[in-house]
């Protein structure tokens, strides 16, 4: 078996790790690759044993510093790094000077050495090719057995859901006046978040708190999923996993498709709106009038996630540059 040790930023069943790294190791095994995971902030001992143990290494959007850089590189440079957002920027208020020229040297840093840099998205890829040795785009992939379609019901209320971390509670709250007028004009419609810290809305909704496992019937029970982000160089660089579940599960989109986001997101399974509040009225609306609509959008949005968003054809990819760098 090769050793593939993954220098990851967050816990195994935590966002990015989870989709990036984790969810392929039984395929890299399958495969004669076995994957191991050690935190950034793992004590140093515990990192150097694990690096005298890799044949390859992944780091996993960690802008490591000067230490941890040292003790990879003297051990090997079979070195994959992989990001999925814009790591050279961060969401909201913009670095000061030294922090963003620390960020953006760490940054070119990894892109510049890695043997090869793989980004979730084509419009990552493009900053990547201004620095990377080699880029390859590995887009965000799901189990589409575990996320898929449910029946549709021909009765009983319209369903709109937003399903996202605390963290990200604000955007869906920033639709509050939004989802108040849907309300006004649609009395019948039912609202639902999903999410560990419960938003503030003008609105009555159901809360479901985040609970392992859970997530995927959730998601397959609304009929209109919500996509809010922010117009920012950090937004456009996402493929936001939400929107990638909701088209696994047939739900169609209305949100703010940018950046990376159009990657996913397109007119034939989503509806664009821009961040006027009567534009995400009209098209929840017209969404709510209209299940035909709905069900061509939800049918052609899982064609889409079987076509590009399946984790064993997209982890297949990471598969192939592994045993190259291996090689």
């Amino acid at each position: 078996m090769t050793a593939v040790l993954a220098i990851t930023i967050a816990d195994p069943e935590t966002g990015s790790t989870k989709y990036r790294v984790h969810q392929y190791r039984q395929l890299l095994a399958e495969n004669g690759l076995e994957l191991e995971l050690v935190h950034r902030r793992a004590p140093l001992a515990e990192l150097q044993a694990k690096l005298r143990a890799a044949d390859v290494v992944i780091n996993q959007k960690c802008l490591l510093g000067l230490r941890l850089r040292y003790e990879i590189w003297r051990r090997t440079d079979r070195v994959l790094f992989d990001f999925d957002d814009a790591i050279y920027t961060r969401p909201g208020p913009p670095h000061g000077l030294l922090a963003r020229l620390r960020v953006e040297s760490r940054m070119r840093y990894w892109l510049r050495r890695s043997r090869v840099t793989v980004t979730a998205n084509e419009h990552l890829a493009q900053y990547a090719r201004q620095y990377a040795r080699r880029v390859e785009v590995i887009p965000m992939g799901l189990d589409l057995g575990t996320w898929s379609p449910a029946e549709r019901r021909a009765d009983g209320p319209v369903t709109i859901g937003w399903a996202g971390a605390p963290v990200n509670v604000p955007l869906v709250e920033g639709l509050g006046p939004v989802l108040a007028e849907v309300q006004r004009r649609h009395p019948e419609v039912e609202f639902r978040i999903y999410s560990g810290k419960r938003p503030v809305l003008p609105v009555p909704f159901r809360h479901v708190p985040w609970a392992p496992g859970t997530e995927p019937d959730f998601t397959r029970g609304l009929d209109i999923g919500l996509l809010p982000l922010v117009d920012e160089e950090h937004s456009r660089g996402k493929s936001p996993i939400k929107c990638i579940q909701y088209l696994a599960c047939g739900v169609p989109v209305v949100g703010n498709v940018l950046g990376a986001t159009a990657e996913i997101c397109t007119s034939a399974n989503s509806i664009a709106v821009g961040h006027q509040p009567q534009e995400w009225v009209a098209a929840l609306s017209r969404l709510i009038a209209d299940r035909e609509l709905r069900r061509q959008l939800g049918e052609c949005g899982r064609e889409h996630a079987e076509s590009h968003l399946c984790a064993r054809r997209n982890g297949l990819m990471l598969v192939e540059l592994l045993k190259e760098l291996a090689s």
